[in-house]
């Protein structure tokens, strides 16, 4: 038994490197024109602006951030700005890369089917962000030009057609 997984595991090795080219890089499509960074932060230097429907190569992910190769330049993009393009579902005429007709490649390869689900929301605060966190007051300037008083903001959704509503609390569940 101990001869046969000796010789059993080097073959199965081989096999699975020899997969391993088969695997296509990961590819996106620029959604929104987007500034490439030098690091993945909004405050790193810019390289170049990718235009919508430009088309590249993921090098690498950083949190939100992703490292792509465009054709302008090679730089990190907010990853909400692009959209990963899915592999065309493999047909009997045309399988799937790295054998996807054979057990093997079905075993291997890729999925046949993905079922994908994307949400955008708020995440906390970690440890790392913190470290790297500092003031900016020119910041601080910008976010205070969205200040409204509330005489502002009531004329504002008054002329957007809404209008105050009171609602009264639940009563606590009966038990």
């Amino acid at each position: 038994m101990k001869r046969f997984l000796t010789a059993l595991l080097p073959a199965l090795a081989a096999t699975l490197l020899a997969a391993l080219p088969a695997a296509a890089a990961e590819q996106v499509t620029v959604e929104r024109e987007s500034r490439l960074h030098a690091e993945p932060r909004h405050d790193a230097p810019q390289v170049a602006v990718a235009k919508p429907g430009t088309v590249a190569e993921v090098l690498g992910k950083s949190g939100v951030w992703l490292n792509i190769k465009a054709p302008e330049a090679t730089g990190w993009v907010f990853s909400f700005n692009v959209r990963f393009i899915s592999q065309p579902s493999p047909t009997a005429e045309q399988p799937a890369p790295g054998g996807g007709g054979s057990a093997l490649g079905r075993l291997f390869g890729p999925r046949r089917s993905v079922s994908v689900t994307s949400t955008i929301g708020i995440r906390g605060l970690e440890e790392e962000d913190l470290k790297q966190a500092r003031f900016d007051a020119e910041q601080m300037k910008q976010f205070d030009q969205y200040v409204a008083s509330k005489e502002a903001a009531e004329e504002g959704a008054r002329a957007s057609g809404l209008a105050p509503v009171k609602v009264d609390y639940l009563d606590e569940k009966p038990q």
